[in-house]
């Protein structure tokens, strides 16, 4: 017997979390979720299995005015040493303006996470979350972070949860995803069982007949099995539970049948005292009333001076009873009861709203709900339940709205959208956004509209945002503000890839926030400018930036990301590899300390970039997995996380020769983003790596359509270094010429793209170019530099690669020798670092080497066409290359071989067997 109710039934279930909660004494936590329908037990088993070990409860509460981290609140005030560490992270956070407030939530968390696990030592420890489906949003990501720390813990969590209905759709996968969690789902008692509970319950032994007909009419739900048992009527478990709801009350006092109303509108757990001040009675009158209330079964002692009702069902068929006046004109005096407490602890403020709300809706008591929403709403923001004050906003802009009020409504708006997107509701802040900016003709609050929704780069996103910022800088708002609002529109044109606009709204931005000193305005403008072309800002500026942006490291963590970010691609410009350390073992601790998802996803981009670069390609595999995961996980609003990954996976292909590493998705993303420079450049790149010329030439002719046509797609991160492989691959002569001038730009620059992979120096692009023209001296001095800073910075995937390109053009000025020494260290460390395809490469060329001529294998293929008889125009039909270039090739076969005509040339090659 659990209190008065037969506990039969469950022992199997019941030894299964002894077992769970002995397991976690012992150094294993774990989660543990028992799920099943209202009624079949849940808390009666998890009563019965907490009975000999330490437990702490927490009850989710059915309450849309309930504060955030209610269950959570109860646990850490159980626990006084937790309960001070939160308390001290919440007052640190009060105590510092200009806070990332999204930053600020996830170090929250962490804490609590950190002190809940602690609790637990050395001992172990239980927690019980009742109610798990009533949850809210911040409870949950609570106990999403807890649960990535159980498995090396002496904490349990025990969480009861309703499994029908969809409150838990999106959190349940990701909790039963976890190795720390078990879940547990109780059954209906069966025939034995039920015999068991009714002999119990009746302390007499019970027929067959009534055992059948009462497991048919309960379902074997305990809840019901205990109503049939009290009642005689007839028809399912809850109709009898309904039935014995109305019963249970109805032989009551009518005074008693009034507290009785009032507490079930107050909710399932109530207070004596706020009963008796809804109910206009004195507490002292109030209390042996609600032992009556007791005694009846209705509900249960909790506390002193608390009792709820024995079960949810019992107080919705209370609640539902009531006519709908007598539940309104309640609702009315519980928000009035309540309003001295809410002024006196705001955390109820969500309370006296929601009691508004749910009163009679006249203007006045929508306004007084809306006023209370948005103090509910502000004192959840100070908490950091950003769901939660989008929720309260929601309450105060439906209220306005129903009281017939617009007066300060594209404000309340503003703060929804600001609260939705803190949230990670990017859609939903980006659409009130908009309804605030139509709302408004204040400058200031069409300037706030604007700014709410950053950094997102959606195809379908960028033209709303770029609409919002652009309204915005057509009003009088002051230098600080349009400063920020022009940073916004050129990081809008940015992601856009409207690189000329990006360009000149983001030098007058930096130059306008540079004036006005503000340095929030100085950041934004500063990271807008970096999205353009951050290779172009002198390196001093972009250090002292970076400076800049790492001082505000303690209150926004995403700023001194960007710092350290930028001081990495200042230090991999100049092959600062030691920087590129520091400054990389900042990030990760960063990450550490802020444990913020995009700060964790940039750390592992980073070094998944710079291990590549390294050569050390399986621990960059790895890395760029888990980003990938943490991009589909926690950043899934943002579709350029995860596709950097992919971006990865083909450029990895590219440096490997191995065509297995490109991301199977990759073709798919690439088709969302099809107007971007890069992704045109990148589809024939597959295309070529899986051996599909005919395709790859296809989509290298539309991606050379677009960078002739538009200089600032050439300019774009990337394009004119990944256009360099096609140019090669189809000797593209005409192309070679005019992206020479472009790659020039950045020939003293060591590395860049870190974030997706490290590139080349930037005199490869040049050597290999110039190869392709002809100009072999050229591209061998080129190479020569190159390779002595590959090998200074410990490029060594390129140091592979450049060898064997150097190679190939000593053998086009017939020095084998060195060539052959070239491409036989290449071969050697390609097989070291795992590389394929220079692996190939190389054998291919040492099997040339003893026995080709002074020739490239293009050239030898082209004189063997010109000894068929083939004119220039036939040879590149077939060889589908243009005809400059086939022209090329055969004045450069005269010279090497110091012919003077195709005759000679034709002779030449049917001498060799050609």
């Amino acid at each position: 017997m659990t209190g008065s109710v037969p506990f039969v039934g469950r022992a199997g279930v019941l030894a299964d979390l002894r077992g769970r909660f002995a397991a976690g004494a012992a150094g294993q936590g774990a989660l543990v979720l028992l799920g099943g329908p209202a009624g079949i037990g849940k808390t009666t088993l998890a009563e019965a299995a907490t009975a000999d070990v330490a437990t702490v409860w927490g009850r989710c509460v059915d309450d849309p005015g309930a504060p955030p981290l209610w269950p959570w609140r109860r646990v850490l005030a159980a626990l006084p040493t937790a309960g001070a560490e939160v308390a001290r992270a919440f007052a640190d956070l009060d105590g510092r303006a200009g806070t990332d407030l999204v930053a600020a939530r996830f170090r929250l968390v962490a804490t609590a996470a950190d002190a809940l696990v602690a609790a637990a030592e050395p001992d172990g420890l239980v927690v019980v979350l009742e109610d798990l489906h009533w949850a809210d949003e911040s409870s949950l990501r609570l106990l999403r972070h807890l649960t990535g720390e159980l498995r090396r813990s002496r904490l349990v969590v025990l969480a009861t949860y309703r499994d029908t209905g969809a409150t838990l759709d999106e959190t349940l996968p990701d909790l039963l995803g976890r190795s720390a969690t078990y879940a547990v789902t109780v059954a209906p008692l069966a025939e034995p069982d039920v015999r068991r509970y009714l002999t119990e319950a009746a302390g007499a032994a019970v027929g067959d007949r009534e055992v059948r007909d009462a497991l048919r009419r309960s379902g074997g739900n305990p809840l019901y099995l205990r109503a049939v048992a009290r009642s005689a009527g007839s028809g399912g478990g809850q109709a009898e539970l309904r039935h014995l709801v109305r019963t249970s009350v109805a032989g009551l006092a009518p005074e008693v049948r009034e507290l009785v109303a009032v507490a079930a509108v107050l909710g399932e757990e109530v207070d004596a005292g706020v009963v008796a001040d809804v109910a206009g009675r004195p507490v002292a009158e109030v209390v042996p009333l609600l032992d009556e209330v007791v005694r009846a079964g209705v509900l249960v002692p909790v506390a002193a001076g608390r009792r709820r009702f024995t079960h949810a069902v019992v107080r919705d068929g209370v609640y539902d009873d009531l006519d709908q006046g007598v539940r309104e004109a309640l609702h009315a005096q519980a928000a009035v009861a309540l309003t001295p407490r809410a002024e006196a602890d705001p955390a109820g403020a969500g309370v006296v709203a929601a009691h508004w709300l749910r009163s009679a809706a006249d203007p006045a008591a929508l306004d007084r709900a809306a006023e209370w929403a948005v103090v509910a709403a502000r004192e959840a923001t100070r908490a950091l339940a950003f769901a939660e004050a989008a929720r309260f906003l929601t309450f105060a802009v439906d209220a306005r709205r129903r009281a017939g009020r617009v007066d300060g409504l594209a404000e309340l708006l503003v703060d929804l959208a600001q609260a939705e997107y803190r949230s990670g509701r990017f859609g939903a802040a980006l659409d009130h956004a908009e309804q605030a900016a139509e709302r408004t003709r204040t400058p200031a609050t069409l300037a706030a509209a604007a700014l709410v929704v950053q950094d997102l780069s959606g195809p379908e996103l960028l033209p709303r945002l770029g609409k919002l910022a652009a309204a915005a800088l057509t009003a009088d708002v002051g230098d600080v503000l349009r400063a920020r609002l022009l940073a916004q529109a050129a990081s809008v044109a940015a992601d856009a890839a409207n690189r000329a606009d990006a360009r000149e709204l983001a030098d007058e931005a930096v130059a306008l926030a540079e004036e006005t000193g503000d340095e929030t305005a100085v950041l934004d403008a500063v990271r807008a400018r970096f999205k353009i072309l951050p290779i172009e800002l002198p390196l001093e500026d972009r250090l002292r930036f970076g400076s800049l942006a790492v001082r505000f490291g303690d209150r926004q963590p995403l700023s001194a990301l960007w710092g350290h970010k930028w001081r990495i691609d200042a230090a991999l410009e100049t092959g600062a590899m030691a920087v590129v350390d520091q400054e990389l073992a900042a990030v990760t601790a960063l990450a550490a300390t802020t444990r913020l998802p995009l700060v964790r996803w940039h750390d592992l981009r980073l070094r998944t970039s710079v291990l590549a670069f390294r050569g050390a390609f399986a621990e960059a595999r790895e890395l760029n997995r888990q980003a990938t995961a943490l991009a589909l996980a926690e950043l899934a609003d943002d579709w350029s996380a995860a596709a950097m990954s992919s971006a990865f996976s083909l450029q990895l292909a590219l440096v490997t020769g191995d065509v297995e590493e490109i991301d199977e998705t990759f073709e798919a993303q690439l088709a969302t983003v099809a107007n971007l420079p890069i992704a045109a450049v990148c589809r024939p790149l597959v295309h070529l790596l899986r051996g599909e010329p005919d395709a790859a030439l296809m989509h290298y002719e539309e991606a050379r359509r677009v960078m002739r046509h538009d200089a600032g797609a050439l300019r774009s991160g990337g394009v004119a270094q990944n256009l360099v492989t096609l140019v090669e691959a189809f000797d593209d002569v005409e192309t070679a010429r005019w992206l020479e001038p472009e790659l020039l730009v950045d020939s003293a620059v060591v590395s860049t793209g870190a974030g997706i992979i490290c590139g080349d120096f930037g005199t490869s692009w040049l050597a290999r170019l110039a190869a392709v023209l002809g100009r072999h001296e050229d591209a061998v001095r080129l190479f020569e530099t190159t390779l002595a800073t590959n090998v200074r910075v410990g490029a060594r995937p390129f140091v592979v690669a450049n060898r064997l390109r150097l190679a190939e053009v000593l053998v086009a000025l017939g020095e084998p020798g060195r060539a052959r020494s070239l491409a036989r260290q290449a071969r050697d460390e390609a097989r070291r670092l795992v590389m394929p395809g220079a692996v190939r490469d190389a054998a291919e060329l040492l099997g040339r080497l003893t026995t080709a001529g002074p020739l490239t294998p293009r050239e030898r293929e082209i004189a063997a066409l010109v000894a068929d008889g083939l004119p220039n125009r036939a040879i590149a039909e077939r060889l589908v290359v243009s005809e400059r270039t086939v022209e090329s090739h055969v004045r450069s076969i005269l010279a090497k071989l110091s012919l003077t005509n195709r005759t000679e040339i034709a002779a030449w090659a049917h001498g060799r067997g050609g």
